[in-house]
């Protein structure tokens, strides 16, 4: 674990923590959005098969939030929250100076809307795509005893479900699903980037922060159809969301050199009907 900006006085937490990994996916939306607000919190790093760390560095009993290992978790004056864009529009609403939402109720709709799409299919097809590439190569140094000891510490049967499945593989019909969802998400930003800068309009925003943080990992893992030669105005915004300070300096706060060549599971395709 690891506490850095906004380290608090002896014997006091501060009044914002995050429990995270890697900057990427999900913690990238909440870290990014924290920076971007200025605001300095305590940052414990949680590693991937390292679920029960939360629970001995510190002891955090009233927190059952941290008990699945699962996150981002965020905890603000001795309340825990979770899930990704909760969390962002959490703190939104709770720090409205440097807002990250549109000023007009049609780019909040929009940016809503984004996020959604992020969180009902993008994330889960990229996180498939990611952990073929990254995750289960990473996996296969790790004694076979060692990796079912550490699946069998996630509290929550549907976490350690996802895991288990991802462990043992995505089928090529999965992955050609997952390439096929990502595409059609991939011309969907092309095409309303022809008419703004930024993908709820004139305003950077949440919107951005929630695609960004998987469309990163796309040019290495659909090099096809995520280029400059294919989407030229969506590689631009990505480049342009890049370089901002604020997400410069959350995806620092990593262990790796490049958060977007490490991959954990991620969230489960939702299936209607």
């Amino acid at each position: 674990m690891s506490e850095e900006r906004g380290k608090p006085t002896e014997g006091a937490r501060p009044t914002v923590e995050l429990y995270h990994s890697e900057p990427n996916g999900a913690c990238a939306r909440v870290m990014i959005c924290l920076e971007e607000k200025g605001l300095e919190y305590a940052s414990h790093y949680v590693g991937a098969l390292d679920f029960d760390s939360v629970r001995r560095e510190p002891p955090r009993p009233e927190l059952p939030e941290l008990s699945s290992g699962e996150v981002p978790v965020l905890v603000h004056d001795g309340g825990a929250y979770t899930e990704a864009s909760a969390i962002c529009e959490f703190l939104e609403e709770a720090f409205p100076d440097r807002p990250l939402m549109p000023a007009q109720s049609r780019g909040r709709w929009e940016a809503r809307v984004w996020q959604k799409y992020v969180d009902d299919g993008f994330a889960a097809s990229v996180s498939e795509l990611a952990w073929h590439a990254y995750g289960a190569p990473a996996l296969s140094a790790l004694p076979a005893s060692e990796l079912a000891a550490a699946l069998e510490r996630i509290a929550a049967r549907e976490r350690r479900d996802l895991w288990r499945a991802a462990v043992a593989g995505f089928g090529e019909q999965q992955l050609s699903r997952a390439r096929i969802r990502v595409e059609a998400v991939v011309q969907k930003i092309e095409s309303q980037l022809a008419g703004a800068p930024w993908l709820a309009g004139s305003q950077y925003s949440l919107a951005d922060v929630a695609v960004f943080s998987y469309f990163k990992y796309l040019p290495a893992l659909c090099s096809g159809v995520v280029s400059d030669a294919a989407v030229p105005r969506a590689m631009s915004w990505m480049r342009a969301v890049a370089a901002r300070p604020a997400v410069r300096a959350a995806l620092r706060r990593g262990r790796s050199t490049d958060p977007f060549t490490v991959a954990a599971p991620g969230p489960e395709q939702i299936r209607w009907g």
